[in-house]
């Protein structure tokens, strides 16, 4: 009875556990799943709006009126019936002259009208309309074609899949339920069966995965299909009309070039093709290049008759020719991949929160089995959960701050590229300060307030964000969000290394931060990046409470009257550093520029660039998720090798060439590969610098002087001097030199910084006692 009691908890918290984890998958599930739906009807209604405004353009350019234009609701009726969708033609103003189908009554939207060629797309009560402007000959727009999109439809598509989508999750939880309840039955060894656990969750997920790619791949596939039977049907109308008044279409050039014109609103999803009753291409929209592969099943589109005035050598001139309208299969991979990206993205994501969230779990049972639950070690163990959470809420915005600082920036005193990097620094300056703050409030009044008030902070912070309407109140914004990250980062710090439990609790860290700026950069292409501070804030609002449950005042302040007062660094010892060559070599060749290329490149640089790129949202939050990948599992390889290392300065000198790889890719490769080898590289070089640095500074004679404590604090303090500085000094830069410019100079720099640090610290031989 005593066995199977922890078991049942243990299971219960398990199913909890996967309830929770499933929420949040299946909320970015039904945002991939409603991305691609609406991405199939808008691509639909584009097809529609090109093809009415091709055939209404000549004549709107010889002179003809919207108003009495000749035949427009034969027109609005031919291209309404083949896309299946409500049409309107709307003067200058957004005023609706000639309608069909359902087609509502519109709003004013004269102040929401594209202002120039481009079409774009209006969100309404009821749904979407998408504009495609009319230009006369001179090119001024005198209306638009509106192509309505309702919700209901688009809602009710969705729905269908979703459900289906969270019937086979219910197939798939239970037999993972019961798969986990007969292997804990059958399991004979004692203690917390974390490994199975997670082993059950991971088949689930991956099981769950499989499903929604399916599902989303399916549903993308289908708009294509969809996409290519309007077209088709359109151009079949258009040709047959050409041929019903007597139109000689013999010159396979011209048809060619029509049918490339067609096609080239899809870019490079469509082909579009003339076959001869003998199966021959006559024309096609890629006749001057080569024809891409295609997929299987084309759409064929039979034509009249009269298509025997097709001369072609060979070919009887009897029924057959017909218009094939095939999809290439590079474009639909390329988007197969990226749908597997992002569903691997949410697998890996709701593995990382369930294994968290398991931990918060077992060490809870083991605790309350061991009678230790108000200890002061089972309360720091409870931190990394805690700091997993709150450093997922914080990282979901890291790969969009310098985005949103430039909607919200337009002209200023200081160059717009420096502008964009002012709220990192000012975030970064915070944490600095908060620290010093921090330290004192922990002691004289224990962990709790502090903790709490940077919580409450980071969560005003965030909101504040979001409302913010111009950059100072933005800059100000992220001020106060570094003000709370730096009280709560050092809270935990300080608390949890009474026991040992430093490192575990920066695992939840890293944890956290690879999860957020995946999960936030996913949301903010959906959503937008207003809906992704708010629920950052939210998710920090909820996590402030927890340090009333977490953390006892009375004991946490006796604990810290318990704690020995800390020195400070004198007069006589900064001196002392400042005249030490290896501690200057270290600080100024080493340590501040590794610490201004971390912040300034990943934080500022990598958004501001690939966005530029027009690389997608989510792929850059994929490559903050691989950088911080790589510093997690190279740290403890490296940790492990600087241990072995006999001298310090050769690592930090390699380190810095990691760094120079890093930068100088970007002369090199295209944007996003060279982003993605950029962010390996400099993710190799973290993980090296970090135990590095820190033993290299402890090993000098000067640091040992001083005390241990005071170098470490020393060294923080340096670092956030570089961090602050990182995001100015690189959008200074970008101000005044192109990409490749700054890329070449900038490894050119740090190659010889790593050189000169290397010569200027070689004859120091350590000789620092070693066990």
């Amino acid at each position: 009875m005593d066995r199977h009691k922890p078991l049942g908890r243990i299971l219960t918290g398990w199913i909890a556990i996967l309830l929770c984890s499933l929420l949040l998958y299946d909320a970015l599930l039904y945002s991939s799943l409603r991305t691609a739906t609406r991405e199939g009807t808008q691509a639909s209604a584009s097809v529609a709006a090109t093809a009415l405004k091709s055939r209404m353009a000549i004549g709107i350019r010889f002179g003809k009126k919207l108003e009495t234009y000749h035949n427009v609701d034969r027109l609005l009726a031919s291209v309404g019936q083949a896309a299946d969708m409500p049409l309107a033609v709307l003067d200058a103003r957004g005023k609706a002259l000639h309608h069909w189908g359902r087609f509502p009554l519109l709003p004013d939207i004269s102040d929401r009208l594209p202002q120039t060629g481009k079409e774009t797309i209006l969100s309404l009560k009821d749904g979407e309309l998408l504009l495609a402007p009319i230009a006369d000959r001179d090119e001024r727009i005198v209306g638009h074609i509106a192509v309505w999109m309702p919700s209901r439809s688009l809602d009710a598509t969705l729905q269908d899949l979703f459900r289906q989508q969270l019937l086979f999750q219910g197939g798939l939880a239970l037999a993972g339920i019961l798969l986990l309840s007969l292997c804990l039955g059958l399991r004979r060894s004692g203690g917390m069966p974390r490994n199975l656990c997670i082993a059950v969750f991971l088949l689930l997920m991956l099981g769950n995965g499989t499903l929604a790619l399916h599902a989303v791949s399916r549903q993308y596939t289908q708009g294509l299909r969809n996409d290519a039977a309007h077209t088709g049907a359109i151009l079949t109308e258009d040709l047959n009309r050409l041929l019903l008044v007597g139109v000689s279409l013999d010159d396979a050039s011209r048809l060619s070039a029509y049918l490339t014109r067609a096609a080239t609103a899809h870019g490079e999803d469509l082909v579009l093709e003339v076959l001869a009753p003998s199966g021959k291409v006559f024309a096609s929209s890629h006749a001057s290049g080569p024809l891409p592969e295609l997929l299987p099943r084309g759409e064929e589109f039979p034509l009249l008759e009269l298509a025997s005035s097709f001369s072609v050598s060979g070919d009887s001139p009897e029924q057959g020719w017909k218009l094939r309208a095939s999809l290439t299969r590079g474009p639909w991979l390329e988007r197969l991949i990226a749908n597997g990206l992002d569903i691997l993205t949410l697998v890996v994501i709701s593995l990382i929160f369930m294994v968290e969230m398991f931990l918060l779990l077992s060490r809870s049972l083991e605790a309350r089995l061991q009678g230790t639950t108000q200890t002061h070690a089972h309360r720091s163990a409870l931190f990394r959960p805690l700091m997993f959470v709150f450093i997922l809420a914080m990282d979901m915005t890291i790969s969009f701050i310098p985005l949103r600082m430039a909607e919200l920036t337009t002209s200023g005193m200081l160059p717009r590229d420096v502008l964009l990097g002012l709220p990192i620094s000012a975030e970064m300056g915070m944490t600095g300060l908060s620290v010093l703050i921090a330290g004192t409030w922990m002691k004289r009044k224990g962990a709790r307030p502090p903790l709490m008030t940077g919580i409450i902070c980071m969560a005003l912070g965030y909101l504040a964000s979001m409302l913010a309407w111009n950059p100072w109140l933005f800059i100000a914004a992220r001020a106060l969000v570094g003000l709370g990250y730096g009280l709560s980062l050092l809270t935990a710090q300080a608390y949890t290394v009474r026991d040992g439990k430093l490192a575990d609790m920066f695992a939840g860290v890293y944890a956290g931060s690879l999860c957020g700026s995946a999960l936030g950069a996913m949301l903010a292409e959906r959503l937008g990046y207003g809906p992704v501070f708010v629920i950052s804030a939210v998710i920090l609002a909820c996590l402030a409470l927890v340090p009333l449950r977490l953390l006892r005042g009375q004991e946490e302040r006796a604990d810290a009257q318990e704690e020995a007062p800390t020195a400070r660094l004198t007069l006589p010892q900064i001196r002392r550093l400042l005249a030490d060559r290896h501690f200057l070599a270290f600080i100024l060749l080493a340590l501040l520029p590794s610490a201004l290329l971390c912040v300034g490149f990943l934080n500022y640089f990598l958004p501001v660039f690939l966005k530029q790129a027009d690389v997608a949202q989510s792929n850059i939050g994929r490559i903050y998720m691989l950088n911080c990948l790589i510093v997690i599992y190279s740290g403890p390889l490296f940790a492990r090798l600087v241990g072995n290392s006999l001298h310090k300065g050769p690592l930090l000198f390699w380190a810095g060439i990691l760094s120079a790889l890093s930068v100088a890719c970007f002369c090199i490769l295209p944007p996003l590969p060279a982003s993605v080898a950029g962010s390996i590289l400099l993710g190799l070089a973290t993980g090296l610098n970090i135990p590095a640095q820190s033993e290299f500074l402890l090993e000098l004679d000067i640091a040992r002087a001083i005390g241990v404590d005071q170098a470490m604090s020393l060294l923080d303090a340096l670092q956030r001097v570089g961090q602050v500085i990182g995001p100015v000094c690189v959008g200074a830069v970008m101000a005044i030199m192109s990409v490749d410019d700054a890329a070449r100079w900038a490894g050119i720099i740090l190659v010889a910084i790593s050189l000169l640090f290397l010569l200027l610290v070689r004859p120091a031989r350590h000789t620092g006692d070693r066990a």
